[in-house]
């Protein structure tokens, strides 16, 4: 395997990982906004949402950082479709 493909394999890691992260916040902030069952199960409902929009955040501005710095501008419209 070259260093080109080996570099690509690893970045296409490290971006599906921040965009599984970001989809795995959305889907706690969802659940809690819109399911009483959601917040009946969780006494600390304003910490959680607290600590999940920080793990969005947190995800999104990863993910900003790449395309910004590694991502060529020719292969930034195939980076955004996986999202």
């Amino acid at each position: 395997m070259s260093n080109e493909r080996v570099s690509s394999a690893l970045m296409h890691a490290t971006i599906s990982r921040f965009e599984a992260e970001r989809q795995e916040a959305i889907a706690i902030i969802e659940l809690y906004l819109g399911s009483a069952v959601g917040v009946g199960d969780h006494p600390n409902i304003v910490g959680d949402l607290h600590t999940a929009v920080k793990n969005l955040a947190d995800a999104e501005e990863a993910l900003d950082t790449i395309r910004r710095n590694f991502v060529a501008p020719d292969t930034q419209a195939v980076v955004e479709d996986e999202e």
